[in-house]
């Protein structure tokens, strides 16, 4: 039975990604304008990655625990288990991804993240990092809400690892809110989801679409209008603590 579901699944996403890619790669014709080519390019990713996630079998809950979910400009950080994470928060509203530049050069992924109108950050320069943490501000204040997994990797979900500061110092500088989203997957399908180790992308998404369904939930967890209060450790340390409350048997490291 597994067998038949990659049969159809995985021509499926296919089809999806190409579509998908072909898109984007058109809006780069229609914008010239860097700025105007990511924001239409958030809004066609927001609006293909429902189909992703439903070709590869992937379900999601939205829901909040504080009475609001994100609108407008700003930053939301997550913790990340899989790329399929990207899916589920891509379908709650248009953003724009920041990652780093290693992934840029990855075949495959580094492609679909370039065409996506994603970020690179280039985390082992200090000077490199400096400049982009103002441009990521710049960003936020023209308008777009970015997204950042402050883990730097993902994780098999049954931890959250340290959240690294420096970004968060964008959204400080930004003047725009700070929102902190849980993802969650059960016990069976996070082992499934994670993409961790030396997994390839293709070895992983083939035994992604043989899998049965794979369930998943956003939360958002908290939001602090006024970054700009706290530093940026007191940020991270403040975030992962919401993110390890949240998650069900989370253990700190």
């Amino acid at each position: 039975m597994r067998g038949w579901r990659s049969l159809y699944r995985l021509p499926a996403v296919c089809v999806v990604l190409a579509t998908g890619a072909v898109g984007a790669w058109m809006i780069g014709l229609v914008h010239r304008n860097p700025l105007d080519q990511r924001r239409a390019r958030a809004r066609w990713v927001h609006r293909v990655t429902p189909w992703i996630s439903r070709a590869v079998g992937a379900s999601v809950t939205s829901r909040t625990a504080i009475g609001a979910v994100p609108t407008g400009a700003g930053m939301t950080v997550a913790n990340h288990i899989s790329y399929v994470d990207v899916f589920l928060i891509a379908a709650q509203l248009p953003v724009v991804f920041v990652t780093s530049t290693e992934i840029r050069d990855t075949p495959v992924l580094g492609l679909f993240c370039r065409l996506a109108g994603c970020v690179f950050v280039d985390r082992q320069s200090a000077r490199a990092l400096r400049t982009q943490i103002h441009e990521l501000a710049e960003l936020m204040r023209d308008g777009v809400h970015i997204v950042v997994f402050p883990e730097t990797t993902t994780s098999h979900g049954n931890t959250v690892l340290p959240f690294k500061a420096a970004l968060f110092e964008a959204v400080r500088l930004s003047g725009r809110p700070l929102w902190v989203a849980c993802i969650e997957y059960p016990a069976p399908e996070r082992r499934t989801a994670a993409y961790v180790d030396d997994d390839t992308f293709a070895a992983h998404l083939s035994v992604l679409v043989s899998h049965p369904g794979i369930a998943s939930s956003i939360t958002w967890i908290a939001h602090e209008p006024e970054p700009a209060r706290l530093d940026a450790r007191a940020l991270a340390q403040w975030s992962r603590e919401a993110v390890v409350s949240a998650m069900a048997g989370a253990q700190l490291e």
